[in-house]
């Protein structure tokens, strides 16, 4: 049964009309002093918060537009005076639509404050660092300005409390070595987290609170729960959060702009290609588009590498095609060249893993792909052939595909069960994501083996239950 939620003052007012006139003042007294009371604890422990952004270039004034929102204090810091003062001037370096309007004309406005004084933000609760990392001669990114912002707030903070969120864009392994320089000066009292930015010039405020994701990498969950609410005091509900490590993060930012990055470079060769051929690109365009119906890319997950009827014909005519139009390294042959490489390092895992000339391995999946028999250019053939070729015993289990393969290889000892197939083996090499891979009892294959290695191409498998059983797993990337 549903009960209705008691108003507090519906019922001391209901309350007051049931007793005399002379103790109704009496009631009024009390409650008024527990009024008077609560609003005082209020104010006490719920005190307006100042958040902190340092560097005021494009990324650190978008945000603080919309950190605006929140009602907390933004502090925006910038070493550089002149632009401090164009901005105290409400003059604005840089064009973004809407900006300026938001950052000195708005009522929300009224909560941002610029300074070149570092001190100014000392009472900060977050510090958002948003400060240029421009590329080296070498095409790494230069972080000193990095430094010097982390440096400089944390001379600050002293014993204080505070979260340091960095948003300039940094190789994986810089956050890390932040992280353990803290650790390393016994500064506890201050988190890190590195929460990447992806908006767009030219819309950045209306991706900001419409489309960014708000991606949070930390050894810490007491600091991403606190980032996390910060943001969603103002952001969208269907805001979209993603927490990890600190790696994964930055990986997530090199991946995010790169990918975008060959998307572009991929459509401006097609265009090429469409003015010598007669074609039209926005109609191609299009039917790529169509694509993320059979493939999207929310769903991409790593392989042994693509195989198949198609993939692998239709890039080496389409390979052909670029280069007799004059594309002699085309997007497409890297894409070639990429997958086997792939395919030759899943190789040398599992190579290592087993004493060539008297190792057996066995293959789990033969086919290039679940629900189908088919083995036309499955990575299988080949990563056969190089164990083959190194003078290992190979078994296999396939639901389906055993018929076909045996006609290429009918040395390979082939099983209709997998844990047949995994009896002494001395390594375990996952090709393809059938159900009755998926579904291995793991601890009982520990018992099976003769050495407890798994390469698992396909990631189908938990990874603290294959330490719990004792193998020694390598996968895609995943841990």
């Amino acid at each position: 049964m549903k009960h209705k939620k008691r108003n507090p003052i519906r019922v001391y007012v209901k309350k007051l009309d049931s007793v005399s006139k002379q103790d109704k003042w009496g009631y009024m007294k009390q409650g008024l002093t527990g009024l008077f009371l609560l609003i005082s604890i209020c104010i006490i422990t719920f005190p307006e918060n100042q958040v902190s952004i340092v560097g005021c270039g494009y990324v650190g004034l978008a945000m603080a537009a919309v950190f605006s929102d929140s009602g907390h204090t933004i502090i925006c810091i910038d070493t550089d005076r002149n632009k401090i003062s164009q901005l105290k001037n409400n003059v604005l370096p840089i064009y973004e639509p809407e900006l300026a309007e938001r950052l000195f004309f708005s009522p929300q406005s009224k909560h941002i404050v610029f300074t070149n004084d570092f001190n100014d933000a000392k009472d900060s609760d977050v510090y958002f660092v948003c400060v240029p990392t421009p590329t080296n001669t070498d095409g790494d990114c230069d972080r000193t300005y990095l430094y010097s912002a982390f440096d400089s707030i944390i001379n600050i903070c002293g014993n204080a409390p505070a979260i340091i969120c960095i948003k300039s864009t940094v190789s994986p392994g810089t956050i890390r070595s932040l992280y353990t320089y803290l650790q390393e000066q016994e500064l506890d009292n201050i988190e890190l987290v590195y929460n990447p930015e992806f908006m767009r010039e030219g819309c950045a405020l209306q991706d900001i609170y419409t489309k960014n994701p708000v991606i949070l990498g930390s050894e810490s969950a007491h600091a991403i729960q606190n980032v996390e609410t910060f943001y969603r005091s103002f952001l969208s509900d269907n805001t979209k959060f993603l927490k990890t490590n600190f790696e994964t993060a930055e990986i997530i930012k090199y991946a995010w702009n790169s990918f975008s990055a060959i998307r572009i470079a991929y459509v401006n060769e097609l265009a090429d290609l469409c003015s010598l051929l007669h074609g039209d690109i926005s109609k191609v365009v299009q039917g790529i588009a169509l694509s993320e119906e059979l493939l999207p890319t929310a769903v991409l997950k790593p392989g042994p590498g693509y195989g198949g009827s198609c993939f692998p014909k239709d890039t080496s005519g389409f390979k052909n095609l670029l280069k007799t139009q004059g594309f002699a390294s085309s997007l497409v042959q890297q894409a070639i060249e990429s997958n086997e490489l792939h395919k030759e390092r899943l190789i040398q895992d599992i190579l290592a893993n087993v004493t060539q000339q008297q190792g057996t391995v066995t293959l789990l999946g033969l086919s290039f792909k679940a629900n189908t028999n088919d083995i036309r250019s499955a990575p299988s053939i080949d990563i056969i052939r190089a164990l083959m070729h190194n003078g290992l015993t190979i078994k296999a289990y396939d639901p389906q595909a055993i018929q076909d393969m045996k006609r290429l290889f009918p040395e390979v000892h082939y099983y209709k069960s997998p844990y047949e197939a995994i009896k002494n083996t001395d390594c375990i090499v996952v090709l393809t994501e059938w159900d009755q891979i998926k579904q291995i009892d793991l601890e009982k294959a520990s018992q099976l083996c003769h050495k407890k290695n798994i390469v698992d191409a396909r990631n189908l498998y938990d990874v603290s239950l294959l330490k719990k059983f004792g193998f020694n797993y390598i996968n895609m990337g995943a841990f």
